[in-house]
């Protein structure tokens, strides 16, 4: 039985089901940045390697982009629930790997097993915005969906911070255990879970062709769900200007390593207060849900706009904290949108898009940035792509106007209760 119209904070408090799926991601993505930490100073040391130690993040996210035809059906036609125990269960064997390969001071190793558990967060990442619709009520859903997205925020913070830590006191094996353990955890929790991650039927079948046709039959006949995919090319298409941050504060700001961390973490809590402060200004209505979505991708880009602009750290700190104050709320609205204009049995095939879209286009992005800064500088591409996001928000908010965006409060598509 779907929680009753209650405010939303109560609500959530009272509902177990979420509460279990939040710790769930929180205790996982917690142990990757954990890992995360680890990997990235034993590949360095063996290998003395900035390429090699860059390889990570590729390996990290191409599985997402190449096997997307696959794991969009799997999480639409699989029980979404024993699908992600069985992904979390699954992670600790590439885990072990590690421990041993690093114990044998094999790189070729690591990265195989890296790239076991970046297939195994492939299939299992997406299942909580694809199964949430289903276990909160529809005017609780922006929220939930706002605490979930400051999740992986708050992971890197946290996560990656206590890593460090952790690897400095007690070594590798003491973080690998750790990530371990944080799958067990998320494993059992979502056992636990009691109502189902899906209204639809699972068959077990996969119909890689005839699944992607009716994947791409939704968003020719769906504009509001076509509009924010587009939405999410535009902010994954000017996110390689992030890549620029220490270069701001070695060359610009000349505060050294610190400096480089103080802009990461005034990127890290503007990614953490933008889903909420989106969430305030969107509300429950779809239109104003777009046209805050679109202006918060144009707050992306004046804030590195003014990034580009600044003479200190201070500056550059604030700046920061701006363009991803933007970047958090355009992608929590985007994807709370998504959620809401979704029908479940195609949800998870539209999820593992946008995740597939965003880690694609990103890496494009990023990849673009270093030639970009090698010709007009650090300063011209920050310039450029701020530009770029600003201009690409404005045309997409014009086209959107014309086209008109949907009237009115809650969902329409999922069947889910409005309050």
């Amino acid at each position: 039985m779907l929680p009753s119209c209650r405010p939303s904070s109560v609500s959530l408090r009272r509902n177990a089901d979420f509460r279990r799926l939040l710790c769930a991601c929180a205790f996982s993505l917690t142990g990757d940045w954990f890992a995360f930490v680890a990997l990235s100073g034993f590949v360095y040391h063996h290998t003395g390697s900035a390429g090699w130690t860059a390889l990570l993040f590729a390996i990290n996210s191409l599985p997402g982009v190449l096997l997307f035809p696959l794991i969009g059906p799997m999480t639409d036609r699989f029980d979404r629930r024993r699908l992600r125990v069985a992904c979390d269960l699954g992670a600790v064997v590439p885990v072990i790997g590690l421990l041993v390969a690093f114990h044998a001071g094999s790189v070729a190793a690591a990265l195989g097993c890296l790239a076991v558990l970046s297939v195994l967060a492939a299939v299992s990442g997406p299942i909580p915005e694809t199964a949430l619709p289903n276990l909160v009520a529809a005017r609780d859903l922006p929220l939930a969906q706002t605490l979930i997205g400051s999740l992986y925020s708050a992971g890197l913070l946290v996560g990656a911070g206590l890593g460090g830590v952790v690897t400095a006191a007690w070594g590798t094996s003491a973080t690998l255990l750790v990530d371990a353990a944080s799958f067990v955890v998320s494993a059992l929790l979502v056992a636990r879970i009691e109502r189902p991650l899906s209204s639809a039927v699972a068959t077990g079948r996969l119909r890689v062709r005839a699944d992607a046709a009716e994947l791409w039959r939704f968003l020719r006949s769906t504009p509001v769900a076509s509009a924010l995919l587009w939405l999410t090319a535009g902010l994954r298409l000017s996110y390689g200007m992030v890549g620029l941050l220490p270069l701001f504060a070695l060359d610009r700001f000349h505060t050294g390593d610190a400096g480089t961390g103080a802009l990461y973490l005034a990127q890290g809590l503007g990614a953490v207060l933008g889903p909420f402060a989106g969430r305030l200004l969107a509300g429950h209505s779809h239109r104003r849900r777009l046209y805050v979505a679109g202006a918060a991708l144009a707050v992306f880009g004046l804030g590195y706009l003014l990034l580009a602009h600044s003479t200190g750290l201070g500056q550059g700190m604030a700046a920061a904290v701006l363009g991803h104050v933007g970047v958090g709320a355009c992608a929590i609205l985007a994807l709370n949108g998504l959620q809401l204009t979704t029908p479940d049995h195609l949800r998870g095939r539209v999820m593992v898009l946008v995740f597939s879209l965003s880690a694609g286009l990103q890496g494009v992005s990023t990849l673009a940035v270093a030639p970009m800064a090698a010709t007009v500088g650090t300063t011209g591409t920050t310039l450029l792509l701020g530009a770029f996001a600003v201009a690409y928000a404005i045309g997409w908010s014009v086209v959107v106007s014309v086209t008109g965006p949907p009237r009115g409060r809650g969902r329409r598509l999922t069947g889910l209760p409005t309050c």
